[in-house]
């Protein structure tokens, strides 16, 4: 069910912000990167829970969309920085209203304490899975 629910809220959101010339992807990046512009590919392939592979091909794209810039830190030359650029920028605010319009479809309906029960089991099977996976890849890299 939780699978289910997260395929059509994607859908949902990737159908409103689609026309912005935002990908479904880049969603997840520019929402890390509104709160902290600056961070390292692999800081952000962590902060999303995904592989720096992936992450780099993300960003690839973001890059293509005109959406991100790397650029190296000034205090250590070997990092590279994702820096938005001003189109990323000017999208927040009218992204941000896309998110909280799909955020009260998605609760229509919910009673106040049936919301806050919602919200309360999901981050608890959120914080399970990431405490497993962050188990699973020190496991891994141990045995490597």
């Amino acid at each position: 069910m939780i699978a289910d629910s997260a395929r059509f809220v994607k859908r949902s959101l990737y159908g409103r912000i689609a026309p912005h010339g935002i990908r479904g992807g880049s969603w997840f990046a520019l929402r890390v990167l509104w709160l902290e512009d600056g961070i390292s590919q692999r800081e952000l392939a962590k902060r999303l829970g995904v592989m720096e592979p992936w992450a780099l091909e993300m960003v690839r794209s973001m890059e293509r969309d005109g959406l991100v810039m790397r650029t190296r830190d000034e205090a250590d030359r070997r990092r590279l920085k994702l820096t938005l650029t001003e189109k990323a920028r000017s999208l927040e605010p009218k992204m941000m209203n896309i998110a909280s319009a799909v955020n009260r479809l998605m609760l229509e309906g919910l009673t106040e304490s049936e919301e806050v029960l919602l919200k309360l089991l999901l981050k608890k099977v959120r914080e399970r899975l990431a405490a497993d996976t962050e188990v699973r890849g020190e496991l891994d890299e141990d045995s490597v």
